[in-house]
């Protein structure tokens, strides 16, 4: 019982110091699972682990400059003379549309807490608001400073766990969220993208062969997992075939160092999400609602950069669709960048889509875009997490009171 209790705050303590826990060990925390209310204590982390979050910290902040020098130096590629001081921007804003543009981003992040809360209710029985929230953003928050946003599921399933909910359980409550989530965000990013080509919303863009080109190859690299995940679902024996022998190629070119638990791991996660999907559908107005919610949430998302330059009295009416199909090729010509975040050149590309649009608020434009869709993210992630380890110091000192 203590052995297996050390080793569920080990894994605790590599989550707090940024290294997500592996998806495959959930069944280890069910079967130690703490009870609702409670969460496991978390010991001090070693010197070398903390000497390991300092330097990954300082990296991250390191690629964050990056960004942001990019940024100003691709507005001064697209217009030597670009380029209005923040004090300029704010005298000229219109105090409706920032309320509109907090408004935006608020009902964006809820819609974001709603898919677990919906999904949680269907697969637990409860809604579990406060959980779903700190799970969304917690789950933000890794995704923002991992590469290709690899941190945030294997965090989320773990942090699950750890409120009483089984390990098969917390899987699936992730999964569901992944796939519908991914699968609307790409529908409607592609139908925004074809409206866009189809209106010409590239053509007075500076680099805009390179955002086409980046734009559909991101789409296409978000669709391998869902698509693999569905073809396992429609050609389950072929697919099947299909992953030993891929597995067993990674394992001759000394890419996947264990054949066996590789293997393991890819068909539980499928079936995982099979289990998942028979819940969801289970309750058709639950499945519809989260479908509902997927679409409102994406459609706010790619809609925040126009509401920034509304806020900025941008001179942007009419160009709604123009700016979302925009928003839509940075986001995803740079998806597939392994950088944190894509930071370093999601602020470049989102200034070359801006670019016909932001004018001479183009720098704050990029800038409070990437705030408000990834910054923010980092900052609420890094009080959660330091709001833990304070819990944790006060636990700690309760328990040695106690125990004198």
């Amino acid at each position: 019982m203590e052995d297996k209790e050390k080793i569920e705050k080990t894994e605790y303590n590599d989550v707090i110091d940024g290294a997500a826990p592996e998806t495959g060990n959930t069944e280890t925390v069910e079967a130690e699972t703490p009870s609702e209310n409670t969460e496991a204590e978390v010991p001090a982390p070693p010197k070398k682990k903390r000497l390991k979050q300092i330097l990954w910290n300082l990296f991250l902040v390191a690629v964050i400059a990056v960004g942001i020098v990019s940024l100003f130096g691709v507005v001064k590629e697209i217009d030597h003379d670009a380029g209005a001081t923040f004090g300029d921007v704010i005298r000229g804003a219109s105090p409706l549309f920032l309320v509109v543009l907090l408004v935006v981003v608020l009902v964006q992040m809820s819609l974001d807490v709603a898919k677990f809360s919906i999904i949680s209710k269907t697969v637990t029985g409860k809604f579990r608001i406060l959980t779903s929230a700190k799970t969304n953003f917690i789950g933000k928050y890794y995704d923002a400073v991992t590469p290709f946003s690899t941190g945030g599921q294997p965090m989320q399933i773990y942090y699950l766990s750890t409120k009483g909910i089984s390990g098969g359980n917390s899987s699936a409550i992730v999964l569901i969220r992944y796939i519908f989530s991914i699968l609307c965000w790409i529908a409607l990013g592609a139908a925004l993208m074809i409206a866009g080509a189809v209106k010409g919303v590239l053509d007075d863009v500076s680099g805009g062969n390179l955002l086409k080109i980046t734009g559909w190859i991101g789409i296409a690299v978000n669709l391998i997992v869902p698509a693999f995940v569905l073809f396992f679902l429609v050609l389950p024996k072929f697919m099947h075939k299909l992953t030993v022998g891929v597995i067993k190629l990674g394992a001759k070119l000394k890419i996947v160092k264990n054949m066996d638990k590789a293997t393991e791991r890819a068909l539980k996660t499928v079936n995982d999400f099979k289990n998942s999907f028979k819940l969801m559908a289970t309750s058709p107005v639950k499945f519809i609602i989260l479908i509902l919610v997927c679409f409102s949430e994406s459609a706010l998302t790619f809609s925040i950069p126009y509401f920034i330059m509304k806020a900025f009295s941008c001179p942007v009416d009419g160009l709604a669709l123009a700016v979302m199909s925009l928003n839509v090729f940075a986001i995803f010509g740079v998806s597939f960048i392994p950088t944190p975040g894509n930071s370093g050149v999601m602020e470049g590309m989102g200034a070359l889509a801006f670019s016909v649009a932001a004018g001479a608020s183009l720098i704050w434009s990029v800038i409070t875009w990437r705030l408000l869709t990834f910054y923010i993210y980092i900052i609420v992630g890094l009080i959660i997490t330091v709001c833990d380890m304070i819990k944790k110091n006060i636990r700690s000192r309760k328990g040695t009171l106690k125990s004198e």
